[in-house]
């Protein structure tokens, strides 16, 4: 078996081969077995969430604001094969761009998980680069619905500008450090000074990926 077969294979299986290997050793941990259960069915949903300096909204509370924070990116990595036969693969790494609809707080009982469910353009045909080096992407074209999940952990905030020339395509803008429409410091967000995706330009320093304090919410609107 090759291994584009054997990761085939090993997608397949290995929900049914975690549960049953987890069920039959008294030795691991309550952690992995709360995680074979899977979590309280009412599952608590938010309109915003705080996390690694930023303020992530959902797209649908987005819409009745003027200050958009649902944009989201995350890097994906994962193994890629030229074709069936191909026996050589390669581990390729390329940035996802959608927008979050739904945080949902998974409840396990003894912990939570935050996660953001998020619309996905599709990466290989409706994200390119202009002459100038700027990234676009139509954001009515998504793909990837069977994987709409992500840890908030994993989320970068970015914003989407309509590009002037093609309406159907909108400029990525990365998204820098906010609360809740404003800079930390209390100016007002001005999206000119936001920098561009742009391999022409200039980029910010990149800060932290992630807090060093757990996850938090601040003045969101909680439902179910």
């Amino acid at each position: 078996m090759n291994m584009m077969r054997l990761l085939q294979e090993h997608n397949r299986t290995f929900i049914n081969w975690f549960r049953q290997t987890i069920f039959t050793d008294d030795s691991v941990s309550n952690t992995l077995r709360l995680l074979v259960v899977g979590p309280n069915l009412n599952v608590p949903t938010w309109k915003g969430y705080d996390i690694n300096h930023y303020s992530f909204y959902t797209k649908s509370h987005d819409d009745k604001i003027s200050v958009h924070n649902s944009g989201v990116t995350i890097d994906g990595h994962s193994d890629h094969f030229c074709s069936a036969s191909d026996k050589n693969m390669i581990q390729a790494s390329m940035p996802y761009y959608g927008v979050i609809e739904d945080i949902w707080e998974l409840d396990y009982d003894e912990f939570r998980v935050l996660v953001f469910k998020c619309k996905w353009v599709n990466g290989n045909i409706e994200v390119h680069q202009d002459k100038m080096g700027f990234t676009l992407v139509d954001l009515q074209k998504v793909d990837y619905k069977d994987n709409p999940f992500i840890m908030v952990a994993q989320a970068r905030q970015v914003f989407y500008v309509q590009d002037s020339c093609e309406s159907s395509w909108s400029v990525v803008l990365q998204g820098r450090t906010t609360c809740i429409g404003h800079h930390i410091d209390g100016s007002t967000l001005d999206v000119s000074e936001m920098p561009t995706f742009s391999k022409q330009m200039p980029l910010i320093n990149a800060e932290d990926d992630e807090d060093d304090v757990h996850p938090t919410r601040n003045n969101h609107d909680e439902g179910l």
